[in-house]
């Protein structure tokens, strides 16, 4: 019995150094796989935000724009969140004629939360581009029909 007890101990050490190094390999490999993931989201190549005074009209509904923050990325899509009594998220596309340009282009096509809006606008940055000096938003919602404004200066 002596020899057949051996024989078990070194079995029963094999599959856990077999088991051991599965879990190893996986743990390297999912480690590995979200360094991946992590690496393809795209970073802000413009993020600004400001504190200041305007006004947001949804159709016939009108609020009190208090700060607007803006994400611009590298392959031309927007993030804008206007922050009212409620946070009103929109994306869609930007550009500018220069890398210099303080004005920058937007453009909406379909892209709110529910991917409904058309329209576009201006937002207007400080020299060194890393905060907001104004915004004017006009935007269709297409399936309402209704007309939404935003028009925000900074303090």
């Amino acid at each position: 019995m002596p020899e057949r007890s051996a024989t078990l101990s070194k079995g029963v050490a094999m599959m856990i150094r077999k088991h051991s190094a599965v879990t190893v390999f996986t743990f390297c490999a999912l480690l590995a796989l979200g360094s991946v993931a992590f690496a393809q989201d795209p970073q802000p190549s413009l993020v600004a935000s400001a504190n200041g005074e305007g006004k947001i009209k949804l159709g016939k509904e009108e609020f009190k724009l208090n700060a607007v923050v803006v994400k611009g990325f590298q392959d031309g899509k927007i993030e804008i969140n206007l922050i009212t009594d409620i946070t009103v998220f929109i994306s869609g596309t930007w550009s500018r004629a220069n890398e210099n340009d303080k004005a920058i282009d937007v453009k909406i096509s379909g892209g709110s939360t529910s991917g409904n809006l058309d329209g576009g606008g201006k937002l207007f940055l400080t020299d060194d581009r890393k905060s907001i000096t104004g915004l004017k938003l006009q935007l269709v919602n297409k399936i309402s029909k209704k007309t939404i404004t935003a028009d925000f200066t900074a303090k």
